[in-house]
C-alpha cells in the first residue's frame, strides 16, 4: 500500500519519534509536531489534527528547518502580544526559534501568529528563497546546465 503522505517536505523527511519523543508527544498531545535536532520532521502520533492539518503541521517544520539550516536572518521585532502569547513555551526563551515559528506559522496560515504586514512581507521574501532553493529544475534548465549554457 502507498502512503498518501509525503515522504519529505522541502528536502526534510518525515520520521516516526524516538522514544524519547514519543513520550514527549504523549504528554503533549496539543504539540503538533517538532522540527528535530537531527534536522529531520517529527508528528506526534497522538494528536487530534486531521491529516490536512497534520500536513501543515508537517510544512511548518519543514519551514523552519530550512529557516535553521541557512541560518536565516529574520528582519521584523516580535510584538509584545507576540511575546506573551508563546512566553511558557518552547519558543519563549529563544528569540530566534520564536521568529522562525512567527514566519513558519504565517507561511502555513496558522492564525496563532498574530502576524503584523512587515511579519508578512518578510515571511514571504523568506518562501521566495525557500522555494528557489528547493525547486528542482525543469527538463530544459538541466540540459542548459549539463551544455554549459546560461538561462537568459
Amino acid at each position: 500500500m502507498v502512503s498518501a503522505e509525503p515522504q519529505s517536505i522541502y528536502g526534510y523527511q518525515i520520521r516516526k519519534p524516538f522514544e524519547g519523543e514519543d513520550k514527549f508527544f504523549k504528554s503533549r498531545p496539543e504539540v503538533g509536531g517538532m522540527a528535530a535536532e537531527d534536522g529531520k520532521i517529527v508528528l506526534n502520533p497522538y494528536s487530534v489534527l486531521k491529516e490536512q492539518e497534520k500536513m501543515q503541521v508537517a510544512k511548518n517544520e519543514a519551514i523552519r528547518l530550512w529557516m535553521r539550516d541557512n541560518k536565516t536572518e529574520i528582519p521584523f521585532n516580535v510584538t509584545k502580544d507576540q511575546s506573551k502569547a508563546f512566553s511558557g513555551t518552547e519558543y519563549g526563551s529563544n528569540p530566534q526559534a520564536l521568529k522562525e515559528t512567527i514566519v513558519a506559522r504565517i507561511l502555513t496560515g496558522d492564525k496563532s501568529a498574530m502576524a503584523t504586514a512587515d511579519q508578512r512581507l518578510a515571511a514571504n521574501k523568506i518562501m521566495e528563497k525557500i522555494t528557489q532553493s528547493t525547486q528542482k529544475p525543469t527538463i530544459s534548465q538541466s540540459i542548459m546546465s549539463a551544455m554549459g549554457m546560461k538561462q537568459k
